[in-house]
């Protein structure tokens, strides 16, 4: 049965964000300019740049089959729509939507099946808010929507898990591994979370 994914914040081809949020994949000769110099004004190489698309392609690849849904939640590439079209070809699910992020052209919308700026889906029975930005409060949160995201580079990871009847997940590739989020993996991460929301819901019947 066909499986849905989630991801964010990829930045195919985005040098600079590859050594600001510092992801894991420096060539050997950009490691040492770090080494000597980790505030320095180096750039990394294209060949940091190509290890880097590289791993996040094969992670998705690895993982989802041609005939599941994603959905990417913003800042897909930075380049032209050209650039933009060599890496949606790669990927290999057929079924890609969009999720417009601040990094994107409006001209990557036809790459992509569907393309919203934020809005309501549903899947698995379970309605899902998405949005490229965290939210605090979004359509039907007090019905027990959920709400992903991207955008902060998994700078939000401690405020979320204090607050845990909070059902949001930031599903962007600096929060989940450098890989993409099924819905089944959702399931599992919202089901304390769902179970703290009912339970604060309900608290307030009685109050």
């Amino acid at each position: 049965m066909p499986e849905t994914w989630f991801t964010a914040d990829t930045h195919f081809g985005h040098g600079n964000i590859i050594r600001y949020c510092g992801r894991p994949f420096l060539s050997a000769g950009d490691q040492a300019r770090q080494l000597v110099g980790p505030q320095g004004s180096w750039r990394v190489s294209p060949e940091t740049v190509r290890i880097h698309d590289e791993a996040l392609l094969d992670a998705l690849n690895s993982r989802i089959a041609p005939t599941d849904t994603l959905w990417i939640l913003g800042d897909f590439c930075m380049g032209p729509h050209e650039k933009a079209e060599t890496y949606r070809k790669r990927i290999r699910c057929r079924r890609v939507n969009f999720v417009r992020g601040n990094h994107d052209l409006p001209s990557y919308d036809g790459l992509f099946q569907r393309n919203i700026d934020q809005g309501m889906i549903k899947c698995g029975g379970q309605r899902i808010w998405l949005n490229h930005y965290p939210m605090r409060s979004w359509d039907k949160a007090f019905h027990g929507t959920w709400h992903l995201y991207g955008h902060v580079h998994n700078r939000l990871k401690n405020e979320d898990a204090e607050q845990p009847r909070l059902l949001t997940r930031d599903v962007g590739v600096d929060a989940c591994g450098y890989a993409p989020m099924s819905f089944p993996e959702l399931e599992a991460y919202m089901a304390p979370r769902v179970a703290a929301f009912w339970e604060w819901k309900n608290s307030l019947a009685g109050a």
